[in-house]
């Protein structure tokens, strides 16, 4: 009895189709979890004493005015998005940059706050803060009052509570 010819399959072809595919959905989802949010501060102060260390602040933001935080384009805070990943200092959540200068995480620190109450221990409550307060414990720049809050960005896992 004569044996039936083995068929020509390619699984060269299906088989990178099927990596294709997979890598594709991989670098999507990297993308999509690594999602870094742009903002301006909302307001910046300088150390009274010396005139020389910046404070940022994401906080409560009423649009129109209207002395409520109820309206579509008022934002009720600011807070990290925060997933499986627990990072040991908040300050792996953020970036700050100056004139588009990435400002070293040494420079400053990051506290967070609920209803103006310091959260003490942000890593275990850090998604539900409502402010965002970056202190800078060293001059950053030479002409320090030359500086807006417009001059900042700030990059992170963070999103605004509508």
């Amino acid at each position: 009895m004569a044996t039936r010819p083995k068929p020509n399959i390619d699984l060269g072809n299906i088989t990178k189709r099927r990596d294709r595919e997979f890598f594709q959905n991989f670098v999507l989802e990297v993308i999509t979890d690594t999602f870094i949010n742009e903002y301006t501060p909302t307001s910046a102060s300088l150390d009274s004493d010396t005139q020389t260390l910046f404070t940022l602040f994401l906080q409560k933001s009423d649009y129109n005015s209207d002395g409520d935080y109820d309206d579509g384009l008022d934002v009720k805070g600011y807070r990290f998005v925060y997933e499986d990943l627990v990072l040991a200092n908040v300050e792996d959540y953020i970036d700050v940059y100056l004139y588009g200068v990435k400002q070293s995480a040494d420079e400053y620190s990051v506290e967070v706050y609920r209803n103006n109450s310091r959260i003490t221990n942000p890593e275990a409550n850090i998604s539900i803060g409502d402010e965002i307060r970056i202190v800078f414990s060293n001059s950053i720049t030479l002409r320090p009052l030359e500086v807006s809050r417009t001059d900042f960005e700030i990059k992170g896992k963070i999103e605004k509570v509508l």
